[in-house]
């Protein structure tokens, strides 16, 4: 559920069309080819459309800001469902949902009461078919500053309720300015969120041989590493937790 700004619905209606013209054009219809390839075609195929809906440069640059963001997350559901289709168990068992009337049919499962209803960080959800049981919350994040400490904060929340505590929080990110090469970042990665999925394959792999160079001798590294996966990977751990 995005908090703050929100991309123009115009806006995003034309990204998102003009994205699924290139996935089938470009990329035969592979969503999770596309979103591997994210940042390329969000930068140097979309981000030109704003042009016809803001005049001024800044104004451009500041509403790109968050429409990238709807997008990339549009990219990821768009991928989830393709890979959950396409495997029998997983598309017998599970749904994957986006949306706020789609949150907010399952918000008895996510939500954080105190006072008032509180939302995690929520762009999609996963959840049972037959029970509608809610198994994975997805955050997805093209750029993380200070909001991978954030998502942090959500799973140890939803770890103190019994009602919430089963479900699986997942992190979804390009990692296109190499922040989670940080201490802090990597604590979070590996002692705090469920899994990590990093969508680009070349950051992903940059990734893996830092953390083998500087953490590799560790005792625990290889029980903690397999919680940082490329997105292809998803598949597998879908079919782990459904297991």
């Amino acid at each position: 559920m995005r908090r703050g700004f929100r991309c123009r619905r115009e806006v995003f209606k034309r990204l998102k069309t003009e994205y699924d013209r290139i996935v089938e054009l470009e990329y035969d219809g592979n969503s999770i080819v596309a979103l591997q390839n994210f940042d390329k075609i969000a930068e140097e195929e979309l981000r030109g459309l704003l042009k016809y809906f803001y005049e001024s440069r800044r104004s451009r640059d500041q509403a790109w800001k968050t429409c990238k963001g709807s997008l990339y997350e549009y990219a990821t559901f768009r991928a989830l469902t393709q890979i959950v289709s396409g495997n029998k168990t997983l598309n017998e068992k599970l749904e994957v949902l986006m949306g706020d009337e789609a949150i907010l049919q399952h918000k008895d499962q996510v939500v954080i009461r105190n006072w008032s209803e509180i939302f995690p960080d929520v762009d999609i959800l996963i959840a049972e078919k037959e029970t509608g049981n809610v198994i994975a919350i997805l955050s997805c994040k093209t750029s993380l500053r200070e909001r991978l400490t954030e998502t942090a904060f959500w799973k140890r929340e939803l770890e103190k309720n019994p009602r919430t505590k089963e479900v699986k929080l997942l992190f979804v990110t390009t990692d296109k300015d190499n922040e989670l090469k940080t201490d802090t970042n990597r604590y979070i990665l590996l002692h705090v969120i469920d899994c990590t999925f990093v969508t680009d394959p070349k950051k992903y792999k940059e990734l893996m041989l830092i953390y083998e160079q500087r953490y590799g001798d560790r005792e625990d590294f290889n029980k903690l590493i397999p919680k940082i996966r490329e997105i292809s990977k998803i598949e597998d751990y879908l079919l782990e937790i459904v297991s």
